[in-house]
């Protein structure tokens, strides 16, 4: 029982944030490697994301109190996530609605 208990937190976890309708997934998602269709899934998915770069790194001051490092906009499962690195943290945040996913 503990172990089926594990297995479905994840599922609740993403299923409480802001997730990829499944036309806007599929826009974004594919297994054609070449490097025009790779540009076309960039643009696709900052067309999608609902926080800019500029809140996200806001997001991650006001969370860290650090100046942003790095900043990437990737894919995972059906979210949108800014995966941010400053001095000392690497923070994720839901690129649709803002939350701190990890830290």
């Amino acid at each position: 029982m503990k172990l089926f208990t594990l297995l479905l937190a994840p599922l609740f976890v993403y299923a409480s944030q802001s997730s990829l309708t499944l036309s806007e997934h599929n826009s974004i998602h594919g297994y054609n490697n070449k490097p025009t269709v790779k540009m076309q899934k960039k643009r696709n998915m900052h067309k999608i994301h609902k926080v800019d770069e500029q809140m996200a790194k806001d997001i991650a001051k006001q969370e860290t109190g650090e100046e942003t490092i790095s900043l990437k906009l990737i894919h995972r499962a059906k979210l949108l996530i800014y995966h941010i690195h400053t001095k000392s943290y690497e923070i994720e945040i839901n690129a649709l609605d803002g939350n701190i996913i990890k830290k």
